[in-house]
């Protein structure tokens, strides 16, 4: 079974290298905010920065860990745009969705904040198991600063992993989509306990 699904994942690498030249585009897969119960809790204003991540997960390619040593990346679709980038699209939707998007700005946006969400992307990848399973790995952390007096107030590192059952694009995808939002549903709470401590202390 393990040697069947070795060859059948060899189908989904396409490696470092480029393109050869005509080469049709890869299909385009991309992750979809879900919905979230809105709360009036906020009281201030939060401005999402740019999510950072390394180099081998600041691209458009889906990666994949085959081995603890090695990155590679999904040869049958990409993201949209660099994953950084999708991934803010998700969290201003989704905190917009939970706040109000009258709190919710993205960094830069010239406007006026409280606070910034700083986030970097330390995993996001497809990971072969050693029983010959997949699963997708997701890390990120997060830090809330006060953006009026330049410091840090809290910062915590959220991650999932969520089983892949079917060796295919959309069930790919689905996972990862699915571990962003769970990851979220336990994040966005701590921002808010984070603005309620701070709150509390003003």
């Amino acid at each position: 079974m393990k040697k069947g699904i070795v060859i059948l994942l060899g189908g989904f690498l396409a490696g470092c290298s480029l393109f050869p030249e005509g080469e049709p585009p890869l299909p385009l897969y991309t992750l979809k905010s879900e919905p979230l119960k809105q709360t009036h809790d906020l009281k201030t204003s939060i401005a999402i920065d740019d999510p950072i991540s390394e180099i081998s997960l600041n691209t458009q390619r889906i990666a994949i860990t085959p081995s603890l040593y090695q990155r590679d990346y999904l040869a049958d679709g990409q993201w949209p745009d660099r994953l950084p980038k999708v991934v803010e699209e998700i969290l201003v939707e989704s905190l917009s969705e939970r706040w109000g998007g009258t709190h919710v700005t993205r960094n830069g946006a010239g406007l006026q904040t409280t606070y910034v969400l700083f986030s970097e992307i330390q995993d996001f990848s497809l990971y072969q198991l050693e029983a010959g399973n997949l699963e997708v790995r997701l890390k990120i952390m997060f830090k809330i600063i006060d953006f009026q007096n330049r410091k840090a107030l809290a910062a915590r590192t959220f991650s999932e992993q969520v089983p892949v059952n079917c060796l295919s694009m959309n069930t790919i995808v689905y996972a990862f989509n699915q571990g962003l939002h769970t990851l979220l549903k336990k994040a966005i709470p701590w921002m808010e306990n984070t603005f309620s401590e701070e709150s509390s202390k003003k």
